[in-house]
């Protein structure tokens, strides 16, 4: 609530609101008249607390400049960057997680160029890596479009394909940080006694990382997905904005630029809720150990 009340204090503190943006150009009549039928003319106090028993009770309220009911303009952009996140979830539990696992416990030339790599794109804001893509995947080999826009009358299941570049983006980001983690977890494990008796026992590298060293990480392994799925819905709002991908990101993008409180208010209410109930999953494990060794 608190971090509601603040960002609800930011909005106000911006020059200008909804009204202006809306009817600026018309005089600061028009604009009065505006205010007064978006109820802004009312004390920004009396806003946030009306704004606020809606949300307990389950309301988002309504946009300012169409009246439109703020959950029914969340609805498909919040699908979409669902659908999105859904699909790097799915790719870092196939792809990144096992590569990971191999690479870091075989530590070859390959494990090396690929830390290289997850290091340069760690350090690369999601814009950046978003522009170096397009140029790649869209303008010189022209294998997607450039702007992951579904077209008049559609929407993102009626064009698969403008889902391939934001959930490719999205993808590399997270695969970055979580190769790097994982590494680091497995080389630490991997020099343990029990490890180093099961390799002079004569058993596979593949019976060694999935017998042996995965039950030992995979709680790790967890907190670094927890951790990840909050930032895929606050990462999108920069790499949909990079690539017009209609979801929650683009919508509380122009939700600032035109002032509409209402839509930021709730989007930014649904980021933290995600925000405060994956972190607090990703601390449940440590959280247990602490337990177990106070009883032990």
């Amino acid at each position: 609530m608190i971090a509601c009340f603040v960002l609800y204090l930011l909005l106000e503190l911006l020059p200008g609101d909804a009204a202006t943006q809306l009817v600026g150009k018309d005089g600061p009549e028009a604009v009065q008249k505006a205010r007064a039928e978006m109820g802004l003319d009312q004390p920004w106090l009396m806003r946030y607390i009306s704004w606020l028993r809606g949300l307990l009770q389950g309301d988002l309220g309504h946009s300012l400049a169409s009246r439109v009911p703020v959950a029914r303009l969340m609805a498909k952009p919040l699908l979409a960057t669902l659908l999105v996140s859904g699909i790097v979830v799915v790719a870092l539990i196939l792809i990144t997680i096992p590569a990971s696992l191999l690479l870091g416990y075989q530590r070859s030339r390959m494990t090396s160029l690929v830390s290289a790599g997850a290091i340069t794109i760690s350090a690369l804001p999601e814009f950046v890596t978003g522009i170096i893509m397009m140029g790649v995947l869209c303008i010189g080999a022209r294998i997607l479009p450039v702007l992951s826009v579904p077209g008049p009358n559609q929407s993102v299941w009626d064009r698969p394909i403008t889902l391939v570049l934001p959930a490719l983006i999205l993808w590399l980001t997270c695969s970055a940080g979580i190769f790097r983690r994982v590494r680091a977890m497995v080389s630490t494990y991997a020099s343990s006694a029990y490890v180093r008796e099961a390799e002079l026992a004569g058993l596979s590298h593949m019976r060694v990382l999935c017998f042996h060293l995965l039950p030992t990480i995979r709680g790790g392994i967890g907190q670094l997905l927890a951790q990840n799925i909050p930032y895929l819905l606050g990462g999108a709002v920069v790499v949909e904005f990079v690539t017009s991908f209609p979801g929650m990101g683009l919508t509380l993008t122009m939700a600032i630029a035109n002032r509409e409180t209402p839509i930021i208010m709730g989007i930014c209410a649904l980021l933290m809720l995600v925000f405060v109930l994956f972190y607090t999953f990703a601390d449940l494990p440590s959280k247990s150990n602490e337990r177990i060794t106070a009883v032990l």
